[in-house]
Formats: structure tokens, C-alpha cells, sequence
């Protein structure tokens, strides 16, 4: 297409050149009146440029730019600080073009809530974030249409009968606490950052609901994945530029292009994960047991097998890993994340960590682990819990939806193909629906009575709509069991001499996640 722009530019710049040449030629037309004509045609094309940049009515406000490469900023400002600076100009509904991409930010709960419920947002742009090259984006958090909504029904049905949300639960969540409080003793003492073992407890909690397997603290097989990973967020950045300045694939090699936009990292991630998979899925294939599926494998190979003659069934070999992958990474990333986030703001913050610690004393006998019949008995722990995550704000903008036609939000046109986000963090920390925001209060979270209150007005640390965390209710569990029987045994504290950093790692554009540093911990006598 760009081609085809650049060569009809051409034709018709040779063309003006050769017709304003025989102009001046011409016996009868004299010099004034081929410049008038040069003229006008200069006007007509300054006219077209014009029109080419101005930004169409009826669109939201804010930042519009040039064709092509849309608005640069030319600011030291993060994401983040702009977006706060955009909603102060043009309120809770504006625009950024970038590069060919048109983005349309969402500062507003209720707005959102009322966006992203409806079918006209419901579909994932295609962006490499989401399809990971693959066509069509297979999975569950970047597909669309019958392969997103077939594997949706099927996920979460196997998470809920494996126990989601259910005490059947409790058991496996309280063994891989325990692992992790084990490993967080032995640096008792001595400045070090959260261990790896974080990383193993959580994954193997999902890991197992989906493959029915577990690692070890010390399994290579699981420490390679998670580099792999690691890796891959890492190029996130530098996958996002030829999503939004598509015409760059034109002017590079393919070959340095995968180098520089770091398509070989994402290429080299889906393969080794793919053998990884493989192998469980052969495993499966030959010991499954129809009548008693053990995980969310052994379902999605019977669902498969169900509709093996349904000429519209969209599952397959392929598709089940990148399930698997979308399960694996969202699920234990939230919750790694999460948690040390939780460990960052107990250390800076001692006299809610001593209040959350009486509370589990309270309830809780020494040595016991809590379940999810303890919890209304643990209001300020829900509230601490609660309230890190409203800090924290994990997933700081929320994973974008599509227009999937011309639509009317809020009296502004949102054309077919823009991209709209949720800025959460700035929902979080809007004072229309919280008090002193830019405090760490878990007593927000509880009524005069001492009573733990869900707010949900202007809290969503999932997502909202048709599209929410699919692992929300899992990610709730993990997050109460592991935090007691964490903080029940040990407490957290700044390093000798230091501070522990509550600032999110720079230059993300999508999530607030914590920095690698050290954290002291103490055996609780």
C-alpha cells in the first residue's frame, strides 16, 4: 500500500512538472499566468496535506499528530504522567494517534464498565502483544470469535471443577505456602531478594490444574521457561513498533528486522514451550481416563475428541498449547507479582504488617494454615489485600479491546479498528471514588463496624467486563492463603541502612511491576 502511495505521488509530480513545463512553452500563455497555475496546483496540494493531518470530527479530543507516524511526544514524562496530564486537558475520553494506530484512553470506572460489556468492544486488536504471530491468535486472551469464546466456556468450567474458588482448593494452595515459607527461612537474616521459590509455588499451583504436573524448587526445566518468559516481557517494547509503524517492515531486511524487533526471542519462546507442552499432551493422549478427567488437559483433549466431526470446531493440538501458555503466564505472573508487592509494601509499611499479624493471631491458631472459612473472620487481612492491589495497580492500563464497527461512546465517534484502554491506575487513584488516594489506607476497606467492605466502584485490578482475569477467583485464594501463612510464620522489613522502592519498574506501558531488590526477613518467634 505504501508503495503503491509513494509511486502515485510520483506520477503525479511528473505529471505537474511536464504539464507547468509546456505552460511556459506555450505561445499564447504567458509567464504571470503559469505561475498563477503553479500556484493554484501548490494550494490544492497544500489543501490534501492538510486535510491528511487534521483530525476527522466527531472523534474524541487530544492527540492526533501527523499521517504515518502520528504524535511523538517530546517529553521526559512517562506514560503514565501523560496520560494523567491528557485527562486534566480533555477529561475522561480522549485520543493518542500512535503511529497508524488510533488509541482511545478510558479515565472513568462507569464508562469503561459500560464499554467493555458491550459486543462492539469485546475483541483483542491484532497487535503481535496478543496474536504472538500467530494467524489467526489462538489461545484465550488474544483470540476472537468462536476460538475465544469456545475455549473461554471450556476454561473456565475445568478451573471451577478443579476447584477454583472452592475449598477442594485450599489443600494444594496451603502445601505450596508452606514450600515458600520454608525457602523464605532460609534466607532469615540476611538481605536478599523474594527467592525463586515464589515463582515455584505459584506456578505449580496453575500448572497443576492444567497438566496435572509440579516442579521443584530446583527443576531447570521450569527456570528456563521462566527466562524464556522474562525475555519475551523484556521485548514487548520493541514488538510494539511494528504494530504501530507497520511501513518500517519496508525500509529493513527481514532478517535484521526479526533481529531488531526481536521477533527471533518470541519465535524462540513459543518453540521451546511448544516442546514442553507436546510432551504433556502426549502423555495425556495415552493415559486418559474418559470418565475422569484429572486436569484441564485431559478436558480439552475430550472436548477435541467430542467434536472431531463438527466441521467448525476450532480446537486442535496447537491451540491447546497456546492455552496452556496464556494460563501459565498470566496466572502465575499476577500472582509473583502480586505477592511481592505485598512483601514491598508490609516492609515500608510496619504498623499495618503488626495489625494484619495480630488479626492471623487472632484467628488462627499457631501452625494453622487459614481456609476459605476463616476469611470472614479476617476483615484486615482482606483489607491489606485489597488495598495493595488498588496501590499497586499490576495491570496499570487494561489489556486493550477493538472496535469491531463504527460506534458512539459518550457522544464521540469511535471509527472501526480503534484501540481502547482503561487506565486502572489512574482509576485507583481518582479521588471521585476514594479518599486521601495517594495514601496506603487498608482501613478504606472496612465499615464502622470493623466489617471488610468489597469496594468495586472504581476498582478493577482484574479487568471488567466479558473479557475479566479468567483465573480472578484462583488469584483471590492464592493471594489470602499464601499472604497469612507467609506473614503468620515471618516478618518483612527494609534492609539494614535501606528502603525498600514502592516506584514500578520504568518504561513498561502496560503493567506496574515491582523491582528486583532486597527485603530482610524474620523468623516470628
Amino acid at each position: 500500500m505504501l508503495k503503491n502511495i509513494a509511486l502515485s505521488a510520483q506520477r503525479f509530480i511528473l505529471r505537474w512538472q511536464v504539464r507547468t513545463s509546456s505552460l511556459r512553452l506555450h505561445p499564447g500563455i504567458t509567464r504571470s499566468a503559469a505561475m498563477s497555475v503553479e500556484l493554484m496546483l501548490v494550494a490544492v496540494i497544500l489543501l490534501l496535506l492538510w486535510q491528511c493531518c487534521k483530525k476527522p470530527s466527531g472523534l474524541p479530543p487530544g492527540r492526533w499528530g501527523l499521517p504515518i507516524i502520528g504524535y511523538i511526544p517530546l517529553t521526559t514524562k512517562s506514560l503514565d504522567q501523560q496520560l494523567n496530564d491528557l485527562q486534566k486537558k480533555h477529561g475522561d475520553i480522549y485520543l493518542w494517534r500512535m503511529g497508524t494506530q488510533v488509541v482511545v484512553f478510558l479515565h472513568d470506572y462507569h464508562l469503561a464498565k459500560s464499554a467493555f460489556h458491550g459486543p462492539e468492544f469485546l475483541n483483542r486488536p491484532d497487535l503481535s502483544l496478543f496474536t504472538l504471530l500467530e494467524c489467526p491468535a489462538l489461545g484465550v486472551v488474544g483470540s476472537n470469535g468462536s476460538i475465544w469464546r469456545n475455549n473461554r466456556r471450556l476454561t473456565l468450567r475445568q478451573l471451577r471443577d478443579l476447584g477454583m474458588g472452592k475449598s477442594k482448593l485450599v489443600g494444594p494452595l496451603q502445601t505450596q505456602a508452606m514450600i515458600l515459607v520454608e525457602e523464605l527461612k532460609k534466607q532469615a537474616g540476611k538481605p536478599r531478594p523474594i527467592p525463586h521459590a515464589l515463582t515455584v509455588a505459584s506456578v505449580n499451583v496453575i500448572w497443576q490444574m492444567v497438566v496435572g504436573k509440579q516442579f521443584s524448587v530446583t527443576d531447570p526445566k521450569l527456570k528456563e521457561l521462566k527466562d524464556l518468559i522474562n525475555n519475551l516481557v523484556g521485548s514487548v517494547s520493541r514488538l510494539v513498533i511494528p504494530d504501530l509503524f507497520p511501513w518500517v517492515r519496508y525500509l529493513i531486511p527481514k532478517a535484521l528486522a526479526e533481529r531488531l524487533f526481536q521477533y527471533d526471542v518470541l519465535y524462540k519462546t513459543k518453540e521451546r514451550f511448544r516442546e514442553v507442552v507436546s510432551e504433556a499432551i502426549n502423555e495425556h493422549r495415552a493415559s486418559i481416563d474418559r470418565d475422569n478427567p484429572r486436569d484441564l488437559t485431559d478436558g480439552y483433549l475430550l472436548e477435541m475428541e467430542a467434536r472431531v466431526a463438527d466441521p467448525d470446531s476450532t480446537f486442535s493440538d496447537k491451540d491447546l498449547t497456546f492455552l496452556i501458555f496464556d494460563l501459565f503466564f498470566n496466572g502465575s505472573e499476577s500472582m509473583i507479582k502480586s505477592m511481592m508487592w505485598m512483601f514491598y509494601y508490609l516492609a515500608s509499611y510496619p504498623a499495618v504488617q503488626r495489625k494484619l499479624q495480630a488479626e492471623i493471631d487472632d484467628v488462627l491458631p499457631k501452625g494453622t494454615l487459614p481456609t476459605l472459612d476463616d476469611r470472614p473472620r479476617m476483615p484486615y487481612t482482606e483489607a491489606v489485600l485489597h488495598e495493595v492491589l488498588r496501590k499497586s495497580s499490576l495491570v496499570s492500563k487494561s489489556l486493550q479491546r477493538v472496535a469491531v464497527r463504527d460506534t458512539r461512546l459518550r457522544g464521540f465517534l469511535i471509527p472501526k479498528g480503534t484501540i481502547l484502554t482503561a487506565v486502572s491506575f489512574a482509576m485507583h487513584h481518582d479521588p471521585r471514588y476514594w479518599d486521601r488516594p495517594d495514601e496506603f489506607l487498608p482501613e478504606r476497606w472496612l465499615d464502622e463496624q470493623g466489617n471488610f467492605v468489597s469496594k468495586k466502584e472504581g476498582f478493577m485490578p482484574f479487568g471488567v467486563g466479558k473479557r475479566v482475569c479468567l483465573a480472578e477467583g484462583l488469584s483471590r485464594m492464592q493471594l489470602l492463603i499464601f499472604s497469612t501463612a507467609v506473614f503468620q510464620s515471618l516478618s518483612v522489613s527494609h534492609p539494614p541502612g535501606g528502603k525498600t522502592d514502592l516506584s514500578p519498574v520504568p518504561y513498561n506501558p502496560l503493567g506496574h511491576n515491582p523491582k528486583i531488590q532486597d527485603v530482610y526477613i524474620t523468623i516470628r518467634p
